[in-house]
């Protein structure tokens, strides 16, 4: 197996080793066995592993946790490579057109994904932007980390009011013959109460006329894109994330041209409440 590939720039090849020797000081776990416990596939850990790529951070924080870091140490060593990459791509020769690759996590229920997304809000630098596409309100969840992420994105947005920061949320609500559906409007009611003096939180409305729920969609800064998908069961959801400003820039673009034609969250309220 080639540890030092030909071509790879000097700052992959240098977290490459350190990442060697931490998978050596754990034992030296099977590739495998390490993809299983990080949620991601045996192909992302050897490119990670063998210098082949620089893996985005939540992989690499998947990987240190599995292999026993300290992530504030490889926090900082991501970071250092990452600035050096991106410096030698921008002063290097044009790149050839090539395809969009993107580093995926799997999550396979709705505690491991809502726990991933309040993770990484936590960490956010200025900007969160969200989607609320259901048949049911948050509150018929049953699992503890569903609601805490709930309660991290308002904490969030309740510490960074005064820093220029954003969390913008599009709730998509149930509705037949142009009302919401009871339940639905008794939690944007209160849901508009509790956020009305968040600064930093913004909420507007999609009327949803199908009898389906949608995929949603958490972007965080310009560095992560969340996806989740619904079952059949009210508490049925898996989902998926992606690394990278490339693979996010589509979804944001999407969510920004939505944002623009709909209704405020307490106009919206205002108007189903009088």
């Amino acid at each position: 197996m080639d540890t030092h590939p030909r071509g790879a720039p000097p700052p992959v090849r240098r977290f490459a080793s350190e990442l060697r020797r931490l998978r050596i000081s754990a034992g030296n776990l099977q590739m495998k066995t390490i993809a299983t416990r990080a949620q991601c596939s045996p192909a992302t850990v050897s490119e990670a592993l063998n210098g082949r790529r620089l893996p985005g951070e939540m992989v690499t924080r998947r990987l240190v946790a599995v292999l026993g870091g300290d992530w504030s140490h490889w926090q900082a060593l991501w970071r250092e490579a990452r600035t050096e990459l991106d410096t030698l791509k921008r002063e290097g020769p044009e790149a050839p057109v090539e395809a969009l690759r993107a580093e995926m996590v799997r999550y396979p229920d709705p505690s491991s994904f809502y726990r991933a997304v309040a993770d990484r809000i936590r960490t956010a630098r200025r900007e969160i932007r969200l989607t609320h596409v259901r048949l049911h309100p948050p509150g018929h969840w049953g699992a503890a980390e569903v609601a805490e992420y709930f309660s991290t994105v308002l904490q969030w947005a309740r510490d960074h009011s005064g820093e220029g920061a954003s969390v913008r949320r599009i709730i998509g609500v149930p509705e037949r013959d142009g009302a919401p559906r009871t339940a639905y409007l008794t939690w944007l009611r209160e849901h508009q109460q509790e956020t009305t003096d968040i600064y930093a939180y913004e909420a507007r409305v999609m009327p949803w006329t199908a009898s389906c729920p949608w995929h949603n969609t958490g972007l965080v800064d310009d560095s992560v894109t969340f996806l989740s998908f619904s079952g059949a069961g009210r508490q049925q959801l898996t989902g998926f994330s992606v690394e990278g400003p490339a693979f996010l820039t589509y979804f944001a673009d999407s969510f920004d041209q939505a944002w623009g034609a709909l209704e405020p969250l307490d106009a919206y309220v205002a108007r189903h409440c009088r």
